[in-house]
């Protein structure tokens, strides 16, 4: 392909990904290290999640938020082991392994 057209679909896709490694992800913002994830933000290490927010290291999870090291749940809210916790559970169980949250901000994808 023509360098110009591989630059137009860099840019393109640049526009609509976010992250620090976009490839095989669409539309996600603030996630690390995901793959093949669809709509997925301020997350880390997840594979094939979708509509989701706040995930760690999640597998084919959708519309899920708060969870971390679950496989397979649909519209779960803090999770772990696919195991559902309080709120203020789940900040604590992943507080007592260790386990940082957060998913560090950035402004831009140098790619």
């Amino acid at each position: 392909m023509d360098a110009e057209f591989m630059r137009e679909w860099t840019a393109l896709r640049s526009e609509h990904t976010h992250d620090r490694d976009p490839f095989n992800n669409y539309g996600c913002f603030n996630v690390e290290a995901c793959r093949n994830c669809n709509y997925v933000y301020n997350s880390r290490a997840c594979i094939s999640c979708h509509n989701s927010d706040s995930i760690i290291e999640c597998v084919q999870c959708v519309d899920c938020r708060d969870c971390a090291y679950c496989v397979g749940l649909n519209g779960a809210r803090f999770h772990i082991l696919n195991k559902e916790y309080s709120e203020t559970d789940y900040y604590a169980k992943l507080t007592a392994l260790g386990v940082d949250w957060n998913v560090e901000t950035f402004d831009s994808y140098e790619g």
